[in-house]
């Protein structure tokens, strides 16, 4: 909605409402998380501690540090042959926080990357909102998929901590708005070059993004196969291109100095610690001591655990996995969670916007089809990821985590948005939109303020 005013023999003023909200709808959040990562006490966002300590050994270098008994005890995680971009940054916001004030405790050190983190978030919520009107005609129905992701509480919660997967969605949701772009038909060339950028950092930061890396490329990769007369030849190369090309070629070759070196040394994406360290070192891991406790004596197959009663696949997708992703990717699950009762509305809300994606999809493009592959693959790959943990450990949900869909949190709530303005009945699309922002209200700011006191209060000690 666009107004345009004449004050006198001054230019016409044009009022852009809807960015105008945009911009009110970033602010809020802003205030929210700078709320949390002031007051909320550690040990709640989800692996918090050992992001810090992470962060504060990779302070101790400009380079890679070695691993120690105090990292692998207190985080399993190894760090040689391993993504670094994340703690190398934080590393250095150390550097010169403690530059500027040598005193500074753990406490305001965490704060400060909360802060930072919180910054990558407010970038995943204004690629979300790029990639929502890639997908959405309406300015105003534009604003819904970042509404959205600002009232996922988990979301909220994990942008005002210091984790790792807020540069990583980041990293995600600005490669999958350029390839959108590349889709739809906009600079070929430089947008391609702009989403291999954004998703090579992102496989620096964390090991996981590589699947949705994999179906980008494919998806790429048919397109270029499709438009291959309409993009060719490409422009001459300007300052800007030859940039892009040579951070490409450096990300890339930092990203097969791991991972090519790994596959190539340890068959594998990554190394097991046993690959590098004596087993006395790999003891001291909390992960093999979750081996040791919870583990079965061999990892099962299907058959197995199916006459052992656990569920079969299709059960467990329908009865296990759908509910809990649902549960912990609109609740909060950390070292503390919570899941409200009404969850199961969100559960009816997907499945009442899946019909609806049936009912009035009519003309599918390429674009739309890329959407729902990239989404769909990369969910499918999660719920392997998570099935095959299961049959290790007995059925125990672990690593079963909403917060790990959020790489295409954005599509998601684009293919949504998407939908709701498709819906050709008035009454059928104003009763979603009013029940979908109701919801989300709800289980948003809404729902942290009214059980403030009662649930959450506990957990902000600072």
């Amino acid at each position: 909605m666009m107004i345009k005013s004449k004050l006198h023999n001054q230019k016409a003023i044009t009022i852009d409402f809807p960015k105008i909200v945009f911009v009110i709808l970033l602010l809020i959040f802003f205030a929210y998380g700078v709320f949390i990562a002031r007051t909320l006490d550690g040990g709640i966002i989800p692996d918090e501690p050992a992001h810090l300590l992470m962060s504060k050994h990779y302070s101790t270098t400009m380079g890679i540090p070695a691993d120690t008994a105090e990292t692998i005890t207190s985080t399993g995680w190894i760090i040689s042959h391993n993504p670094f971009l994340y703690y190398w940054i934080n590393g250095r916001i150390i550097n010169v926080i403690l530059l500027v004030y040598p005193v500074a405790t753990d406490w305001q050190l965490m704060v400060a990357l909360r802060l930072i983190n919180l910054v990558y978030a407010l970038g995943s919520v204004f690629f979300c909102y790029l990639i929502s009107k890639e997908f959405i005609k309406s300015q105003w129905y534009q604003l819904l998929p970042p509404f959205l992701l600002t009232n996922t509480l988990m979301f909220v919660i994990l942008s005002s901590g210091v984790n790792y997967d807020n540069l990583a969605v980041l990293c995600s949701m600005a490669g999958l708005f350029f390839l959108l772009r590349v889709l739809n038909e906009k600079e070929f060339l430089r947008n391609s070059l702009a989403w291999m950028i954004c998703i090579s950092i992102g496989t620096l930061v964390k090991y996981p993004i590589l699947p949705l890396a994999l179906f980008m490329v494919i998806t790429w990769l048919i397109y270029v196969v499709k438009k291959r007369e309409s993009i060719l030849p490409f422009p001459k190369l300007d300052r800007k291109l030859i940039l892009m090309i040579s951070g490409l070629v450096i990300l890339l070759g930092g990203n097969a100095a791991i991972y090519g070196y790994n596959l190539v040394a340890f068959k594998g994406i990554l190394p097991n610690c046993p690959d590098l360290y004596p087993n006395a070192f790999c003891d001291l891991s909390p992960y093999v001591a979750r081996y040791n406790a919870f583990a079965m004596d061999h990892k099962l197959s299907i058959i197995e655990s199916v006459q052992m009663g656990y569920p079969d696949p299709l059960e467990y997708v329908a009865t296990v996995w759908i509910p809990t992703m649902f549960d912990r990717f609109f609740g909060i699950a950390g070292y503390k969670v919570y899941y409200p009762f009404y969850i199961f509305y969100f559960q009816l809300l997907i499945a009442w916007i899946i019909l609806m994606a049936v009912r009035y999809w009519k003309d599918i493009t390429f674009k739309l089809i890329s959407g729902v592959f990239i989404v769909t693959a990369y969910t499918i790959t999660l719920l392997i990821y998570n099935f095959q943990t299961e049959l290790i450990y007995g059925f125990r949900n672990f690593a079963l985590t909403g917060r790990y869909l959020f790489p295409v949190v954005g599509l998601i709530y684009g293919l949504y948005g998407f939908t709701l303005e498709l819906i050709r009945n008035k009454i059928l699309q104003i009763l979603t939109l009013l029940g979908t922002i109701a919801l989300f209200l709800m289980f948003g700011p809404v729902q942290f303020l009214w059980h403030y006191n009662g649930v959450f209060s506990s957990w902000f000690l600072r």
